[in-house]
């Protein structure tokens, strides 16, 4: 009999290969290390008390695991290993993961889903979730970029701030980038500051180009991804979860040849609204 159980008792070491098989077959299969992983999850504020597994006999078969800053959660990964699908659990995870959460005072509980996993949406917006936005993922191969880039991505001063032209994701926002060790950047053209950027090197990912709003253009957007992408050490670069209404950004990538692989959806629980 398959049961229920928060996963402050389950480490890493357990939840690795029932992640990895979980999503062996996933539309974008993913295969993480334990180090991976760990880096990951901590970078999402990972709490195991408030994710949830699915267990027979003890032994792990699912999961929703958790992120929570203050009264927001996160759907950090949601997966059923394949022999134990098809029995409605899916269901039983997110039911049990919604009380759990109301329980503790949260307000939102927020998730992305592929586009292409119309399984996945249907199921998120049967248990109450709303869509919020569209996201579009980038990649390219450092050999494809051609462009060179005038700015100098300088150490970051202290108090120097440019809001975001577009909120950033919880994958993205100010908390997962500090937590999950990038590196800021203020982004200087001709001796003077237009922005931060802040970037993974040894992950080859670009979580935030922010630019001034008065010096915010396509050819100096295109400059600061390829600043970013001169400093990474991978053979890729990947910038995920781009709002679709920023145009700007979107086209800067377009022209340097980025490949747009996979669009999501945000979407959202509110967890304070009446129960129907």
């Amino acid at each position: 009999m398959v049961v229920t159980s928060s996963l402050k008792h389950t480490d890493y070491e357990e939840l690795l290969p029932v992640f990895n098989e979980a999503f062996s077959d996933y539309d974008l299969p993913v295969a993480m290390s334990l180090e991976a992983l760990k880096a990951h999850l901590q970078s999402l504020s990972y709490s195991s008390e408030d994710s949830v597994g699915l267990f027979e006999k003890r032994q792990l078969v699912g999961f929703l695991l958790i992120g929570r800053r203050g009264r927001v959660a996160y759907d950090a990964g949601t997966g059923i290993i394949p022999s134990y699908r098809g029995k409605g659990l899916s269901h039983t995870l997110i039911d049990d993961a919604i009380g759990h959460l109301r329980s503790r005072g949260c307000s939102q509980f927020v998730l992305e889903v592929l586009n292409s996993n119309s399984k996945a949406k249907n199921l998120y917006l049967s248990h109450g979730f709303m869509m919020r936005r569209n996201l579009q993922c980038f990649s390219i191969k450092q050999a494809q970029i051609t462009q060179q880039s005038n700015v100098l991505l300088e150490h970051h001063i202290q108090g120097y701030s440019v809001p975001a032209s577009f909120e950033p994701t919880y994958q993205n926002s100010d908390e997962s980038v500090v937590e999950g060790l990038y590196t800021c950047s203020d982004i200087v053209y001709q001796d003077t500051r237009r922005g931060i950027v802040w970037y993974h090197p040894n992950r080859g990912s670009i979580a935030q180009i922010n630019i001034e709003p008065v010096y915010r253009d396509i050819s100096l957007i295109k400059q600061a991804i390829v600043g970013c992408c001169n400093v990474c050490t991978t053979q890729s670069v990947r910038m995920l979860n781009v709002d679709e209404k920023d145009s700007l950004t979107i086209k800067a990538l377009d022209e340097l040849g980025f490949s747009n692989f996979t669009t999501q959806s945000e979407m959202v629980l509110l967890l304070d609204e009446p129960q129907l």
